[in-house]
C-alpha cells in the first residue's frame, strides 16, 4: 500500500470517527436539555479551582523569572569582549527572562478572566465557604495580576538594556510604541531568519489548535447553546491570523518577483 492510499484511508478513517463522535454528542446533548443533569453546577465550579491553579503557576513564573534575570545580569557583569561562552550564557538566560515575562501575561490574563464567572459564588444565597474563599481568591489574583504586569514591565525594559549590553547594535527602547520594528530592523539577517522561521512555526501549531479548540467549542455548544459567542471569537481570531498571514505572504512574494 503506497503512502497515498494509507494518507486516504487514514482522512477518511478520522472523517468517520469525528462523524459518529458528533452524533453521539449531538444526541446527548439533545437529551440532556429534557433531563436534569447537574452539569451547569460542575461547570461553575471549574473557574475556581483554574484560578487557584494559575495563581501559582503565577507566583512561580515570578520567582523564575527574577532568578533569571539575577542570573543573567551577574554574567554580564563577569564578561568581557573576549569572553563569548559567557556572552552567550547571558543572552540565554535573558531569552528565558522575556519569553517567561510573555507567557506569565498571558496567564494572568486568563486568570482574570476566570474572576468573572466565580462572581456567581459571592451572592448572599450560595454556598458560605466557597463564596468566601473566591471572593478572596478573585481580590488576590487581581492584585497579583497588576504587581506582576508592574515587575514584568520593568524586567522586560531591564532585559533589552542587558540585551544591548551584549549586542550594541541593537537598537530600541521596551516601551516605545514601535519597539518591535525598531528592534527587528536591528537585527542582522541570521537572526531574522530565525524570527521568520519561529514565526512559521507558531503559524503552523495554532492553526492546528485552532482547529481542536473550534471542536471543543461546537462540543459544548450542543450542552450549553449560550457558548456560540466563543464559537465566533475562536472564529474571528483564527481567521484574522489566516487572512493576515495570507496576506502578508502575497506581499513578499510580489516583492521578490
Amino acid at each position: 500500500m503506497n503512502s497515498r492510499r494509507k494518507a486516504f484511508y487514514r482522512y477518511l478513517w478520522i472523517t468517520v470517527i469525528s462523524a459518529i463522535i458528533g452524533g453521539v454528542a449531538g444526541y446527548m446533548g439533545m437529551i440532556s436539555r429534557e433531563s436534569d443533569w447537574n452539569y451547569e453546577g460542575v461547570l461553575k465550579t471549574i473557574p475556581v479551582f483554574l484560578c487557584t491553579l494559575l495563581l501559582i503557576v503565577i507566583v512561580v513564573l515570578m520567582i523564575i523569572t527574577i532568578i533569571k534575570y539575577f542570573k543573567a545580569k551577574k554574567y554580564v557583569k563577569l564578561s568581557n569582549d573576549e569572553d563569548e561562552e559567557i556572552y552567550l550564557l547571558a543572552d540565554k538566560e535573558l531569552s528565558m527572562v522575556s519569553s517567561l515575562n510573555t507567557i506569565g501575561q498571558i496567564i494572568g490574563m486568563i486568570s482574570i478572566g476566570l474572576v468573572i464567572p466565580m462572581m456567581i459564588f459571592w451572592e448572599p444565597n450560595g454556598s458560605k465557604f466557597i463564596g468566601i474563599y473566591s471572593m478572596i481568591l478573585g481580590m488576590t489574583v487581581v492584585v497579583a495580576f497588576i504587581l506582576y504586569v508592574i515587575i514584568s514591565t520593568c524586567l522586560q525594559v531591564k532585559t533589552v538594556d542587558l540585551i544591548k549590553k551584549i549586542y550594541p547594535e541593537k537598537k530600541g527602547y521596551a516601551l516605545e510604541k514601535k519597539f518591535e520594528d525598531v528592534w527587528l530592523e536591528s537585527a542582522d539577517e541570521n537572526e531574522r531568519k530565525k524570527i521568520g522561521e519561529a514565526s512559521y512555526y507558531s503559524f503552523r501549531i495554532t492553526q492546528k489548535w485552532f482547529s481542536w479548540i473550534m471542536v471543543i467549542a461546537l462540543f459544548i455548544g450542543m450542552f450549553l447553546p449560550e457558548s456560540y459567542i466563543f464559537i465566533i471569537l475562536i472564529g474571528t481570531v483564527w481567521i484574522v491570523q489566516t487572512i493576515s498571514y495570507l496576506k502578508k505572504s502575497r506581499e513578499l512574494e510580489f516583492k521578490r518577483k
